[in-house]
């Protein structure tokens, strides 16, 4: 038990300052975003400014009516210029001396989407500034359709279950591995399940970002367009990276490591029976979703184990 209390209580030896959002705010219960959020200034500090885009970060990030939700700084751009935008501020705060860190904070629509093209600029560029996408495999915002993010098989608004339609058709994005490809200082995933990897990752990239582009990717289900329970959103983020899902891995100048090995991953059917997103598959629709898992899997490994010969 004391054990269990210290392990709990060592994600406070991140923190560096108090947190920035108010005690009520106005996401979906359950939802993982929240935590997410909350996280990024506490071990950042207090200089975040966020950049942010109509989504489902928007009704927090933003404010409502005359009262903020945080005491973060805070911009609103539009979904195609968020990394425009991230690129002019952190310019300007380097040019001036400022003490900054700049905070791209969108949903995986923009991301892998609407604002991907001047995403990978900033990437190519090396712009010296932190891109954290929330991965909640949709447009959820907008009513929970489908994304370039959203898995094969997922039943969605867009991509409904029906006499023709069987979910979505198509492949899920490999936006982790197009990054990987940018080569940029500094890139992760994270979990909100595994808070001390995912506090480690967020000191890397403050002090990272000073020297370049840095893009994180932050598993974050949705309680709602997933349909699942706003009380077991934690037990599936943590299936999800036990099931290879959503492995955790970082990468500084494109070689990749793991930072959370799985010794013996679960069966992709421990991942999906938490949800009714994927209740529709049968037992051919969850052997093709398994095989796609073992192949994205099997080609980071592959990267990783290169990474690690020429170190």
């Amino acid at each position: 038990m004391v054990e269990a209390t210290k392990k709990r209580n060592k994600i406070f030896d991140y923190f560096t300052t108090e947190d920035q959002f108010s005690g009520g705010v106005a996401w979906c219960a359950g939802c993982p975003l929240e935590l997410i959020a909350r996280t990024v200034p506490k071990v950042m500090g207090n200089k975040v400014v966020f950049v942010g885009t109509p989504s489902c970060s928007a009704p927090v990030l933003h404010g409502q009516n005359i009262g903020a939700w945080h005491k973060c700084s805070y911009l609103a751009c539009v979904m195609t210029g968020v990394a425009s935008s991230a690129t002019g501020l952190s310019r300007y705060f380097h040019r001036t001396n400022q003490e900054a860190t700049v905070v791209a904070f969108t949903g995986d629509g923009c991301a892998t989407d609407i604002g991907f093209q001047t995403l990978s600029g900033a990437a190519e560029r090396n712009e010296r500034f932190i891109y954290l996408a929330y991965d909640n495999e949709g447009y959820m915002n907008t009513g929970n359709q489908r994304s370039s993010s959203t898995q094969k098989g997922a039943a969605t608004t867009t991509t409904p279950v029906g006499k023709v339609g069987k979910g979505k058709p198509t492949a899920q994005k490999n936006m982790t591995m197009i990054m990987l490809m940018h080569k940029p200082r500094y890139m992760a995933t994270a979990n909100p399940a595994y808070m001390e990897d995912f506090a480690k990752k967020l000191q890397k990239a403050k002090e990272l970002c000073k020297e370049g582009f840095v893009y994180l990717h932050v598993f974050s289900p949705c309680p709602v367009g997933w349909r699942i329970d706003s009380n077991s959103v934690i037990e599936v983020c943590r299936t999800a990276t036990r099931t290879n899902w959503f492995p955790l891995w970082e990468a500084e100048n494109g070689k990749p490591r793991l930072t959370v090995e799985v010794a013996a991953p679960k069966p992709i059917t421990e991942f999906t029976k938490l949800m009714r997103k994927f209740s529709h598959l049968k037992e051919d629709g969850l052997a093709e979703l398994q095989r796609e898992i073992d192949e994205r899997y099997a080609l980071l490994k592959t990267l990783v184990d290169a990474a690690a010969k020429q170190t």
